[in-house]
């Protein structure tokens, strides 16, 4: 039979395929309550497929394990292990350490589910970076990526303190780690699109993302 041609999300996953870097897991962290959304953003549909496939198969190009946190509801996906928050309502921290107490790796790979565009190149680069430092974080005009970066093992502690703290932002946790920041003048010396900030919150997002393709 003749093949299709594949979408744009296809080309992105042959491309990186066979390339999954020795020592990096992955997760996708889509246990938010998608209030402004009205819908569960990871059932929805975005150029063929749902954005938790979308940031599955990303991921999955240069991750093995993949992991999904969810809050409390497993998402069954075939290739792919559920790991509950490891705290009620904690928002990404919840997810990230339950990840991190999950990986059989040193280095993890943390994605939202709300960004179609995730950058498996970007991650392959962070991971290259990190040395001994707890993480490694793009910096963009708006601040570090918390949602796009590469975490270490060697993170857990602090993360499970912020967990029992007043303060359970990651971009807090971060500002308190040894953490390696990439500029964004270097990133995109590389030839990286800012597409990989893009994240969908709301309907008017969405719309406005699927009009428009990274350059």
């Amino acid at each position: 039979p003749v093949e299709s041609p594949p979408g744009p999300d296809e080309e992105v996953t042959r491309r990186d395929r066979g390339r999954v870097l020795p020592g990096l897991a992955g997760v996708v962290l889509c246990g938010g309550r998608s209030t402004r959304m009205g819908v569960d953003k990871a059932a929805i549909t975005f150029e063929g497929v749902t954005l938790l496939e979308r940031a599955l198969a990303r991921l999955g190009s240069v991750c093995d394990p993949v992991f999904i946190a969810a809050g409390d509801v497993p998402r069954p996906a075939a290739g792919h292990h559920f790991v509950p928050d490891a705290a009620p309502r904690a928002g990404p921290l919840g997810g990230l350490v339950a990840a991190l107490r999950a990986s059989p790796h040193r280095l993890l790979a943390v994605v939202a589910v709300d960004l179609p565009w995730i950058d498996p190149r970007l991650l392959q680069m962070l991971a290259a970076r990190i040395g001994d430092a707890g993480v490694a974080v793009c910096e963009t005009s708006r601040g570090t990526e918390p949602l796009h970066a590469v975490y270490s093992t060697s993170l857990l502690a602090a993360a499970e303190a912020a967990l029992a703290g007043p303060d359970r932002s990651l971009r807090g946790l971060i500002e308190r780690s040894n953490a390696v920041r990439v500029a964004e003048s270097e990133w995109r010396g590389l030839g990286i699109a800012d597409s990989f900030t893009w994240n969908i919150n709301t309907p008017d997002d969405l719309a406005e993302i699927s009009r428009r393709r990274p350059r």
